[in-house]
């Protein structure tokens, strides 16, 4: 039987909670939840959540149960757990009724010391001394109900969403824990990061259970790293990360546990039964880190333009790989922790269609820099960009050319040549190359094209954050044999 809170005397603030507290309502906000849990049988050593059923033959039969477990905040500084046991389908009940974010009034639990709960080392790290447990076959009326008023204080317990559990200078870089490689594995840190982006929600049969459950992985950066894969298996997170809008939602992240992909072959970020996750923490440092990520190169041509853009210097890269080289130092047996390395091919243009079908010249938006698609005329399509309402809003063009170099280990498919570099290695601007005829074009291309070239390149590992790998090309010259022979690698 559903009880109002005017049917109890007493109504508490987690503050007040102690040993002696009994038959009293707590009005709090769900900040954290676990996926519920279910068994069967009469568990040992602790008093029966429910009397088993007994059939028409006087048998007694098992029943399934389950528990749940939410994390609750009435105040800035207060937090406390509060774990339901029960039949199998109420667990399911409450575990659809109340999602992260919902006012609810907890009626009549039991309260006791949070350092005997063998629950709490499982949950979430609280303030409260204490835990609380509802369990409808112990206390009658004990029970979790939607918080029916409105006002100013619905509002005030909502806002605690955005309250900070911890200050940002107990946070650690994402730069930090990527260098640390597996050496931090199954540790726990607190993270401020942004939303990069929100893969889609995925269904994965689970090879130690045989079940099907779902998952979604979400890309998190900050100023010092470009993106590390969270893995959400919870269904309450998954439904939440449905509200993360990609460059725009921050999170403030506790007890993010760290462990390693052997996948991906990298370090990933979990959320266990531990964390907790808060939307657009109200913190000074969440303004700078959002204005970083609407400057971050996040698609693969804003990298490759990055990767050109000078910021090493073609010069010195003077490491001599084969085709085979670079590709082992990617995907193969040698490969290395890093994110990217440099390499000098001394290869064969196998592909330059600079007179064919394919892309040679893109477009950018001039106000936002965003890629724009060829198909696409006039506006902008970045929906936040003040050209997308613009009409005759100015677009740059710039060479973004698909190259393959050959060597006689094998062929690198798929580098791209983009924006000054092409133009240096080209002899001639984006302007000056439209305009010519396609003889032009011809005689232009046949200048490199099955020549051996002395390639410099900057390679972008494939990683979880990124599908493929990246090959940008930043320096290329037609070779000089008597440099090749001197420096061409047999392997």
């Amino acid at each position: 039987m559903r009880m109002s809170s005017s049917e109890i005397s007493t109504v508490k603030t987690i503050a007040q909670i102690n040993d002696e507290s009994r038959n009293f309502v707590l009005v709090a906000v769900v900040i954290a939840k676990s996926d519920p849990r279910f068994f069967s049988g009469q568990p040992k050593g602790r008093a029966p959540f429910e009397a088993d059923g007994v059939d028409s033959t006087g048998a007694q039969h098992q029943t399934a149960r389950g528990v749940l477990t939410f994390t609750l905040r009435d105040s800035h500084r207060d937090t406390i757990n509060c774990t339901v046991w029960g039949k199998a389908d109420t667990i399911v009940h409450y575990d659809g009724a109340f999602a992260i974010g919902d006012v609810v009034d907890v009626n009549r639990p039991q309260v006791s010391s949070a350092a005997f709960g063998r629950s709490e080392q499982y949950s979430p790290t609280v303030s409260s001394l204490y835990c609380l447990t509802i369990n409808e076959q112990q206390v009658q009326g004990a029970q979790l109900v939607p918080h029916e008023a409105t006002g100013q204080e619905r509002q005030r317990l909502q806002s605690l969403l955005h309250v900070p559990l911890v200050q940002p200078g107990e946070t650690i870089p994402l730069a930090d824990i990527a260098a640390s490689g597996a050496g931090c594995n199954g540790e726990t840190f607190n993270l401020l990061v942004v939303v990069r982006a929100v893969r889609a929600k995925r269904e994965v049969r689970v090879a130690r259970s045989n079940q099907v459950k779902s998952f979604r992985e979400v890309i998190l950066m900050d100023r010092s790293h470009a993106g590390v894969l969270l893995k959400l298996w919870s269904d309450s997170y998954i439904r939440w990360s449905d509200r993360w809008v990609p460059l725009q939602t921050s999170l403030l992240i506790v007890d993010a546990r760290v462990e390693f992909s052997e996948y991906y072959k990298t370090i990933c970020l979990a959320v266990d039964r531990k964390t907790i996750i808060t939307p657009d923490p109200a913190v000074p440092q969440v303004a700078s880190l959002l204005n970083h990520a609407k400057t971050f190169p996040t698609q693969d041509i804003d990298v490759v333009c990055s990767l050109s853009s000078g910021s090493v210097d073609p010069a010195t890269i003077n490491a001599v790989m084969t085709v085979q080289q670079i590709l082992d130092r990617t995907e193969g047996e040698q490969q290395h922790q890093e994110d990217h390395f440099t390499a000098l091919c001394y290869a064969v243009l196998t592909r330059l269609d600079l007179d064919g079908s394919s892309r040679i010249v893109s477009e950018r938006c001039a106000r936002c820099r965003t890629l724009v698609p060829r198909d696409v005329n006039g506006t902008c399509t970045k929906f936040d960009c003040p050209a997308s309402t613009a009409p005759d809003a100015h677009r740059e063009s710039f060479f973004d050319i698909t190259v393959d170099l050959t060597d006689h280990t094998g062929t690198l498919t798929g580098c791209r040549m983009v924006s000054r570099v092409a133009e240096t290695v080209l002899g001639c601007d984006v302007g000056t190359f439209l305009r010519q005829t396609d003889a032009q074009r011809t005689v232009l291309k046949w200048k490199f094209l099955l020549d051996r070239c002395a390639v410099r390149l900057i390679v972008k590992k494939r990683s979880a954050v990124r599908f493929q790998n990246l090959f940008s090309i930043v320096g290329c010259t037609v070779a000089d044999p008597a440099e090749v022979e001197a420096k061409l690698k047999v392997y």
